[in-house]
């Protein structure tokens, strides 16, 4: 509980400053809007500076039948590192769009051009990305909460309810499923359009003005990056731009850096792409390159996210299901989905409540699950992996191999490699015979007979073998040293169907009656677990292998 508070503390501090943000940006927003007069202005340009591109500018309002004069565009600005930000306002400038200014009213020689929308916006994704982990920490206090409170409860009292695993899962992945699809939706599909769209921008001739390489410390290091600031002509209107490619960014390595810097001294002739709508955006570089590999960023967030929420709230809804199943049959509502039961006077609850619960199992759900896992973890390493290996191949085919990058990055390629394969392996599987069982009753009491059957409805012929198994296990967690290890035991292990004729496959039964054994059961750091194995041998084929937990019952007293 301590940590669920202090993570919950912390995690606050984000939420508060996203909403004092947000406030302060949606207050502005709200100030009254004026005629102003802009009398001048221009963006100054100044490598030397930080940042390199900032705007002055000068207009006039009025307020209560008084004069001002405001010299601020935005509130909290000073200017941007990106000319192409400013070009727009350049262009709005020019075609007389500068008509009005926002006016404090408690102060009203305070006043900026740009209220600042787009303020409020990143104010709100602050918000939240604090308020997913606030949600977190809030979970585990509820978490440890009930568990303590299970723990001095009766044994009798205790249930299975996991309403708080879940405050912290839904939450947790959230935060990831919500992270994927905005860098997705906001970052990589505006930044593809603009790809696409850049095909058909204007060859045209620029100049440079200024280049330089620039260095990004942090607690990580140091990285750095090109700034090339060109000027260009375009239907007879003047435009600058230090855009360069589609996608921005820093890296390790000053030299490559530098022999760019060298290749664009100041005064030399390019060629840069000008965008025929907006002439004010242009880049010296289409290609998108290895940047293009940002993209498969978001998958994984998007990918444990969703899939982590899927199976949440697919497992939560089983639960509900069951209990109120339950519920119903213990209370003698239950019915037969209109079958007749061919129960007599005296039949227990218990005994309406398994035929009520029998259960279907199929590989299809898990088989699909498993391939995209797969696709999932290769996409994520490689992506990563590449990264690395792109550095290495740049330096090989450079005349100037990087041995030691190169021999540290083999094994992690190799595991890429074999993760790769393994996807093409899960896919294979997909295309396997799936065998269907059903049980019944769903819930397997000790001392009762309970009905096994299956059904293959295609592919069968092509399984040597067909076996399905009843196995026992007993897990149990222990701490050795600092670790801690897991260890399982096989305590039962009944062959209900053994058999290579394919044609049994097809269609079958076994009786399943459990007496002198032990039931499924699951403590603190022990479990009893019982399931059923389906197998198959496959020629030269991913073989069948399939496996359903299944819960075993204490026989009726």
């Amino acid at each position: 509980m301590i940590f669920g508070i202090f993570w919950t503390a912390f995690s606050s501090i984000f939420l508060i400053v996203g909403l004092k943000t947000g406030y302060d940006a949606l207050n502005r927003s709200a100030w009254p809007e004026v005629p102003c007069t802009v009398a001048s202005f221009e963006v100054v340009a100044n490598s030397k500076i930080d940042p390199p591109f900032q705007p002055t500018i000068e207009y006039t309002y009025q307020w209560e039948g008084v004069t001002h004069t405001g010299s601020r565009l935005w509130a909290d600005k000073k200017g941007e590192d990106d000319y192409e930000d400013l070009a727009e306002l350049i262009e709005q400038h020019r075609n007389g769009e500068f008509t009005t200014c926002h006016v404090n009213p408690d102060t009203p020689t305070e006043s900026v051009i740009i209220a600042g929308a787009g303020d409020v916006w990143g104010a709100v994704v602050f918000a939240l990305f604090g308020a997913g982990f606030v949600a977190i920490g809030i979970g585990m206090i509820i978490f440890s909460r009930k568990q303590k409170k299970k723990q001095s409860s009766a044994l009798s009292s205790q249930d299975t309810n996991d309403d708080a695993p879940k405050a912290i899962m839904i939450p947790f992945f959230s935060v990831f499923a919500v992270a994927g699809l905005g860098i997705l939706l906001f970052v990589i599909v505006p930044q593809w359009v603009k790809f696409s769209d850049a095909k058909g921008w204007k060859e045209t001739p620029a100049k440079v003005i200024w280049s330089r390489v620039q260095s990004h410390s942090d607690d990580d290091g140091t990285t750095y990056s090109v700034d090339i600031f060109y000027s260009y002509t375009f239907e007879g209107e003047k435009y600058k731009s230090n855009t360069i490619g589609l996608m921005s960014g820093s890296s390790s390595g000053r030299s490559s850096k530098q022999k760019k810097v060298n290749a664009h001294p100041p005064g030399k002739k390019i060629t840069c792409y000008v965008n025929p709508k907006d002439p004010w955006q242009a880049l010296l570089e289409r290609d998108i390159g290895w940047w293009a590999l940002f993209a498969l960023f978001p998958l994984p967030f998007i990918g444990v996210g969703v899939g982590g929420l899927w199976w949440t709230l697919k497992k939560r809804s089983r639960a509900k299901t069951k209990a109120t199943a339950k519920s119903k049959a213990l209370s003698g509502e239950g019915k037969l989905g209109g079958r007749h039961s061919g129960l007599r006077h005296g039949t227990t609850s218990s005994d309406v409540y398994h035929q009520l619960a029998r259960k279907e199992f199929s590989p299809g759900g898990k088989r699909i699950g498993w391939f995209f896992g797969a696709i999932g973890i290769a996409l994520f390493w490689n992506g990563i992996t590449s990264v690395f290996v792109w550095q290495a191949v740049k330096s090989w085919q450079s005349g100037n191999p990087e041995w030691f990058l190169s021999i540290f990055i083999t094994p992690f390629v190799l595991i890429g490699l074999a993760m790769i394969g393994h996807v093409f392996y899960r896919l294979l599987t997909l295309f396997n015979p799936a065998p269907t069982l059903t049980l019944t009753p769903g819930e397997v009491t000790l001392g009762k007979p309970a009905k096994l059957k299956w059904n293959t409805s295609s592919g069968y012929h092509r399984m040597s073998k067909f076996a399905i198994y009843l196995v026992g296990e007993e897990e149990a967690q222990f701490h050795r040293g600092t670790d801690t290890v897991t260890e399982t035991k096989t305590f039962h292990e009944q062959a209900l169907i053994d058999t290579q004729d394919p044609r049994k496959s097809i269609t079958g039964s076994a009786k399943i009656e459990l007496i002198d054994t032990m039931p499924s059961w699951k403590g603190k750091n022990n479990k009893i677990k019982w399931s059923l194995h389906v197998k198959g041998d496959v020629s030269f084929w991913p073989d069948v292998s399939d496996r359903y937990e299944i819960t075993i019952l204490h026989a009726d007293l």
